[in-house]
């Protein structure tokens, strides 16, 4: 009731007394993390916002930092010897270790930076992949995309499958992209041969729905099912 009532009222503020990572970082570095410096920020971790609107906040904010915690996570990692490029067994012996760690006031930094780093890995293998803040949920874990397509979410990966880190990055790394205008045309041939019956309010929603701003050109076979006039572009 308490989140409510704030996300309600005060969405762009964090609810009062959710963890903030300044606080976790005050407390002394674990001495299995030599060297390292926890993420030293005033907000909550990723999964603990609340609202659509405090959660594009955080987001960004975890993105402005981006750099600067993949350079302090790969150099504890080059300390500790686990190699870290784009490759799955490095990302599985990342995760094994991260899980055998006790979690401590460090976890939630670690995960923090291990996300961001592998989403970095996965853009150095894919070209056209980059980084987009979560404009649609409530938590405020970024997205990695490639093109209209969402193909990871590193920090919540991290968070949540512990030693099969490489099978994110797999999956990442197969990805294929996917074309908007030709999942449009297969969505509207399937309800057209389901025998589906059309108007201008139904083309205007699906459009909608598939992230189009105007009709595609269409198959003749497509284009002449429609009970509504859809001239060709020009």
């Amino acid at each position: 009731m308490r989140d409510l009532l704030w996300s309600t009222f005060l969405p762009w503020v964090r609810v009062p007394g959710t963890r903030t990572y300044r606080r976790l970082a005050a407390e002394a570095v674990p001495t299995d993390l030599p060297g390292y410096r926890p993420y030293d920020a005033g907000h909550e971790p990723p999964g603990a916002t609340v609202d659509e609107t405090r959660a594009r906040s955080v987001s960004r904010r975890i993105l402005a930092a981006e750099e600067a915690r993949v350079g302090e996570i790969t150099a504890l990692l080059d300390r500790l010897g686990l190699g870290h490029g784009p490759d799955v067994e490095a990302w599985d012996t990342i995760g094994a270790w991260l899980a055998a760690r006790p979690e401590d006031h460090a976890t939630p930094s670690l995960v923090l930076d291990l996300g961001l780093l592998l989403g970095r890995r996965i853009q150095d293998a894919r070209a056209g992949a980059q980084w987009e803040a979560d404009d649609l949920g409530v938590h405020a874990y970024p997205w990695v995309v490639l093109g209209a397509s969402v193909i990871a979410v590193p920090l919540q990966a991290v968070e949540r499958n512990g030693p099969e880190l490489g099978a994110v990055l797999r999956h990442a790394l197969d990805a294929e992209e996917v074309d908007p205008e030709a999942e449009f045309v297969a969505y509207l041939r399937e309800v057209l041969a389901d025998g589906g019956e059309i108007n201008a309010e139904d083309l205007e929603w699906m459009l909608a729905e598939s992230g189009l701003a105007s009709l595609p050109e269409l198959p003749d076979d497509v284009r002449d099912r429609l009970p509504v006039a859809v001239d060709p572009p020009s």
